[in-house]
């Protein structure tokens, strides 16, 4: 069952997704509530799993990954969840998404270059019942 969010509930969860290290202080403020209803609803929205971890999303640049693709699967359907689950466990995937149509999963990824690329993309079409990746 999903759950009911208000106004600063919604807006509680749009400042932490653009900065999860802001300060429960200044979104009080830009409510015109106090800190310990923003502490309260980040409790109770985390308790109830709405927001489920406060991540770093770093700038893959910055750390060598200079190219973002996208790598195309066509998987054995008797294996898709073991395939799925083996593809979101490669450190160089960054999203990963089941599809309908020519392709059954569809990963974001992040190499250093195009040889990376290519390696990572042979690295895929050898997991189980992965068929065919581009």
């Amino acid at each position: 069952m999903p759950v009911e969010l208000d106004e600063v509930d919604r807006h509680i969860l749009n400042v932490l997704q653009e900065d999860a290290r802001s300060s429960f202080a200044s979104i009080a403020r830009e409510l015109n509530v106090s800190e310990a209803t923003i502490r309260f609803r980040v409790k109770k929205l985390t308790k109830k799993g709405v927001i489920t971890r406060f991540i770093a999303l770093l700038d893959p640049k910055k750390i060598g990954l200079s190219v973002t693709a996208t790598i195309r699967a066509k998987v054995d359907p008797t294996l898709l969840e073991e395939a799925f689950e083996k593809l979101a466990s490669f450190e160089e995937a960054h999203h990963i998404f089941q599809s309908t149509g020519q392709y059954d999963i569809i990963a974001v990824v992040h190499a250093r270059n195009l040889g990376h690329l290519e390696k990572l993309r042979k690295r895929v079409k050898m997991v189980p019942g992965v068929e065919d990746a581009s």
